[in-house]
């Protein structure tokens, strides 16, 4: 049997995971000294409120090393193969702690992307992983295939508020004022590397159209999915959708929540787009 295992980066929820029959391995999310496993003991949804109400500012943590160990030998030890689809490793120690698991179980029956994005982009890596396993694909095509449309991959997410930013130390006070002042929306790309600037709008419809303008620059392949993100923004999220189909966006669509590690920085009410272009 194939196995395929991400982590709680890419933002599918551990009830969805269930559906696709994966394994999403969670980061730590902590508040003061209260820790959290992401989409166990705190949802996505309820990670935003908490940021909303909690005096303390989050911070988090990867997934160790024994815990891929555990999961990998479970699976190995049983004859199974192993498919890990998992956020970038400049963005966070979790793929190294799957590295180090990998070198200790030694197994051929065991690969590791590194995905080079997160949030939307992996999960839709994810979900075209699940779809390959599903036609009969072998873990190296698998494999193989998501590697190759690395490079392919989209993400970008519009920011609703300088607020996150500036407590992150990405931004200055001052620029977090002036913007918010100008209703100013930064434009992230998600890379392999981090979140970059790459462009600003100004007021929400500004930010929907941005998002649409650019599928429209870079087409999506409409072989696979298309992925919302929001940042705890259903509604929001909902009405984008209906945007996408008036604009003749044909591709299956997939809503997700942006998790704690990207919704740390970015903070609620964002919205975001990861697909793969032609």
């Amino acid at each position: 049997m194939i196995r395929i295992i991400t982590d709680s980066l890419c933002d599918l929820t551990m009830d969805y995971a269930k559906e696709l029959n994966i394994d999403i391995m969670p980061l730590t999310v902590r508040f003061g000294e209260d820790d959290f496993k992401c989409g166990i003991d705190l949802t996505n949804e309820a990670f935003y409120d908490k940021l909303a109400n909690d005096s303390n500012n989050p911070s988090t943590a990867a997934v160790n090393p024994f815990e891929f160990e555990e999961i990998f030998k479970k699976y190995i030890d049983a004859g199974d193969e192993v498919v890990a689809v998992l956020f970038s490793k400049y963005m966070s120690a979790t793929f190294q702690s799957a590295s180090i698991a990998a070198e200790n179980i030694n197994s051929d029956r065991l690969y590791l992307i590194d995905c080079e994005t997160g949030a939307m982009g992996q999960g839709l890596l994810v979900e075209t992983a699940v779809t390959l396993r599903n036609e009969g694909k072998s873990a190296k095509e698998i494999a193989d295939t998501i590697q190759a449309l690395l490079k392919k991959t989209a993400t970008y997410i519009v920011v609703d508020s300088l607020e996150y930013l500036k407590r992150g130390g990405r931004i200055s006070k001052s620029a977090a004022l002036l913007g918010g002042l100008m209703k100013v929306h930064p434009v992230l790309q998600v890379i392999a590397d981090g979140a970059k600037p790459i462009d600003k709008v100004k007021g929400k419809k500004s930010a929907n159209a941005w998002l649409i303008n650019k599928l429209k620059d870079q087409p999506a392949d409409e072989n696979y999915k298309l992925v919302i993100g929001h940042s705890n923004a259903p509604e929001r999220a909902k009405a984008f959708e209906e945007q996408l189909r008036e604009a003749g966006i044909k591709n299956e669509i997939l809503t997700t929540c942006i998790g704690p590690v990207v919704g740390t920085h970015i903070g609620p009410n964002c919205l975001g787009i990861g697909y793969i272009t032609k």
